[in-house]
């Protein structure tokens, strides 16, 4: 069920590397912080697609079209809630479009099950990064804490999975740290009322170990390595859930 850790590369230093640009870019503002995750998640939908040139059977969503329709829903989130639904909505409908166009273009016959793929190749990156860019427009705290969950989760999971047989290790491992920073969070955020860090300690607990794995259903060959995709997977459902219930309780 859940993915096996990929231990090729400088790892440490990539997740330190990560960590850093992420917490400095929410600092400097939402614009950065949007250029930011929607150039990893246009790299991951582009990634994401090519995986399926060596599925079986082999299947040809539009990489180029997905990049381009991640980007504009990453940046789309710097709107209002209404401009940023309009625009995720047009640029799913212009990717679908466009993988539509390219395969006339080259004398073929538009597959369906292409089409879709190219879409929700886009889909996955772009909901793991709208959230949090959504938040962020609105101030720093709650931002700052969905992303804290997120990492100190892949740093959990990662260190303990790498090194064991049980794959239910690193999420468990994972979710410890989420507990950690749920306890800092209660304790010294004062925009976390009440029994709001709790709940949204325990919402985080829950979706950011299924996050890979629901990544992972949009990964044709998952042999083939989709790292920027994997920088984002915990937040696929993370991201956007967590985000919707933080704004509902008011943090």
């Amino acid at each position: 069920m859940f993915p096996e850790p990929d231990l090729r590369g400088p790892k440490i230093t990539l997740g330190l590397a990560w960590a850093v640009a992420v917490g400095l870019s929410l600092v400097v503002g939402p614009v950065l912080f949007a250029l930011l995750l929607g150039t990893v998640a246009a790299l991951a939908a582009s990634q994401t697609a090519r995986t399926w040139r060596r599925a079986r059977p082999p299947r040809a969503p539009l990489a180029p079209a997905a990049l381009a329709a991640t980007a504009v829903v990453a940046l789309g989130a710097l709107l209002p809630t209404p401009g940023f639904v309009a625009v995720a909505v047009l640029a799913a409908i212009g990717a679908a479009a466009w993988a539509v166009s390219d395969a006339v273009h080259h004398g073929g016959r538009p597959a369906p099950v292409d089409v879709l793929l190219t879409v929700a190749c886009a889909a996955v990156p772009a909901a793991a990064v709208a959230g949090p860019i959504l938040l962020r427009r609105h101030g720093l705290e709650s931002a700052l804490v969905l992303m804290a969950y997120a990492l100190v989760y892949d740093a959990g999971s990662w260190t303990m999975g790498s090194g064991s047989r049980h794959r239910w290790l690193g999420p468990l491992a994972g979710i410890a740290c989420i507990g950690s920073v749920t306890i800092a969070v209660a304790a010294f955020a004062p925009q976390f009322r009440g029994n709001s860090p709790w709940e949204l300690g325990v919402l985080a607990a829950v979706l950011a170990p299924l996050g890979p794995p629901a990544a992972s259903l949009v990964v044709g060959d998952r042999r083939v390595p989709v790292r920027a995709l994997r920088r984002l997977d915990s937040l696929v459902l993370l991201g956007p859930i967590w985000a919707i219930a933080a704004s509902r309780i008011g943090v």
